[in-house]
């Protein structure tokens, strides 16, 4: 690009849908360097549109990223294939990043006046970084063509039959699964979330009988990652991820799972015998602390779960409508944590599946919602159709449109945003709020449900990430704020459409 003319300019806009600058940028002759060395301000002067200046900021700022990665990894590898030749296996991958071009190469053994053999330190982060490279590399190449493993006779023959499968022979298919996933992940035990819905899509498209009652895609995921925490429990207490968990704190908000449990079941049992003194010698006392118990084990019982969230809901009720801290009923049943028990705990109180009404009201309205006048220029939809170029198939852009009508449906009902949702920023709200970073990000897009600016529940989706947010209003008793009412009774309303004909 530093060499462009004016000309492969104006030609590079137009390829990227910004032939109105093109006028502007002849003028001025802006020729390729000249486009790398442009600041802030002089995008203001010669872009006129807000939408326009976002755009050509983050493509070249996009350009400079990848050239400073490339110019990295090139040099990293000429190092390393030097001074640790075994970092560098076969001679494919040093000619293809060699073909970038000659690269200057730098001294990174210490001087020999110095302890001969003594390695520099930043040589070895770069053959660190250059392994993790290779390992994303193959990452991306098996998840755009996942293949289901090779399962064993006994499982071939329950499938084959259209049957479903047991509770042991879950596990067998989970178990499976899982070691298919972590060898082609080259044996990291942290898939990301598209993975997850990769693996499990693969599943459920091969054998449709296995998606029960349309809820077999939850269940599949979440036992495939119960599988994942249980695979990673012995690391969990390794000295230097605890220190990591000091430092940057747990990822999704819990609180760390010892490999002591022992110790730990102690410590719940002796939070929950000093509650509230209306607990105290209940019979919901041994439920309370089953559930307390249950919640510490990596493989749950989910039926027995469920049955005894149904026996002691009155109790939460009562606690909720007394106005007893949040923190305090989480702490009595924290498996309100888990999106799926918060709309059980929903479904239990209206009748209504949130979130299979949520599905259907995203699919009916996204596409009404993005073409109207009022979003048009919204940073969250020209952010869309930036991302819309970037991929071709269906459901991803059908997972991306939803996302953004999401997103846009405060602005909408004209209702405050960031009482709905924090996109890549922190969470000020205390009411409900969805927290929401790279949200058009197939890889890295994230989605949680924040009440009193704490995480309560990862979300796997916006449908989840929306329900949640419906639900948790509701299953808290939490009062709706004004300046987010009129977005939140839109959904209300066609949440509870069918119920209020009937």
């Amino acid at each position: 690009m530093e060499s462009w003319s004016v000309e492969q300019v104006c030609n590079w806009l137009k390829q990227r849908n910004l032939g109105e600058l093109v006028p502007k940028f002849r003028e001025e002759e802006v020729s390729g360097a000249a486009l790398l060395a442009l600041n802030d301000r002089m995008v203001q002067q010669l872009v006129k549109k807000i939408g326009h200046q976002a755009v050509l900021m983050d493509l070249i700022k996009k350009y400079q990223q990848q050239k400073s990665g490339l110019e990295s990894l090139t040099y990293c590898c000429e190092t390393a294939s030097q001074q640790f030749p075994e970092v560098i296996s076969g001679a494919t991958d040093r000619q293809m990043l060699n073909s970038s071009g000659p690269v200057e190469h730098k001294k990174y053994l210490c001087s020999a006046g110095k302890e001969k053999g003594l390695i520099d330190h930043r040589v070895l982060k770069q053959k660190k970084n250059l392994k993790s490279f290779f390992a994303r590399h193959r990452t991306l190449q098996w998840t755009s063509s996942y293949a289901l493993p090779d399962f064993p006779y006994d499982v071939k023959c329950i499938l084959a039959e259209k049957k479903c499968p047991d509770h042991s022979m879950r596990i067998r298919i989970i178990e499976f699964l899982q070691a298919d996933m972590t060898k082609y992940l080259e044996g990291s035990l942290y898939p990301n979330s598209q993975q997850y819905n990769i693996v499990v899509n693969a599943l459920l498209q091969a054998y449709p009988f296995l998606d029960e009652d349309g809820n077999g895609f939850l269940l599949w995921k979440r036992a495939l990652k119960d599988r994942f925490k249980y695979v990673r429990r012995p690391i969990e207490d390794d000295e230097q991820v605890l220190r990591n968990k000091c430092k940057f704190g747990h990822r999704r908000g819990q609180s760390r799972k010892s490999s002591l449990a022992e110790n730990k079941l102690d410590v719940v049992q002796g939070q929950v015998e000093e509650e509230p003194a209306h607990l105290k010698g209940s019979a919901m006392d041994l439920h309370i602390k089953w559930l307390n118990q249950e919640y510490m084990k990596t493989q749950r019982n989910w039926e027995e779960v469920d049955n005894r969230m149904n026996v002691t809901i009155e109790i939460r009720r009562k606690m909720i409508s007394d106005k007893a801290p949040l923190k305090d009923i989480l702490k009595l049943f924290p498996f309100l944590r888990y999106p799926y028990q918060l709309f059980r705990e929903f479904q239990l109180l209206t009748h209504t599946d949130v979130h299979k009404k949520t599905v259907e009201i995203l699919e009916i309205y996204s596409e009404n919602i993005l073409s109207l006048y009022v979003v048009r220029n919204n940073p969250i939809n020209i952010m869309l159709q930036e991302n819309l170029k970037l991929h071709t198939e269906e459901d991803v852009l059908k997972c991306m449109k939803m996302t953004a009508a999401c997103l846009l449906l405060p602005e909408v009902f004209g209702d405050d945003s960031s009482l709905f949702a924090a996109v890549n920023e922190e969470v000020k709200a205390v009411t409900p709020v969805l927290e929401v970073k790279n949200p058009f990000n197939v890889n890295s897009c994230e989605f949680a449900l924040y009440i009193e600016r704490e995480e309560l529940a990862q979300l796997d989706d916006c449908t989840m990430a929306v329900a949640a947010l419906v639900a948790a209003f509701h299953v808290f008793d939490i009062p709706c704020p004004k300046r987010i009412h009129r977005t939140l009774n839109f959904l209300e309303s066609l949440v509870f459409e069918d119920r209020h004909r009937g």
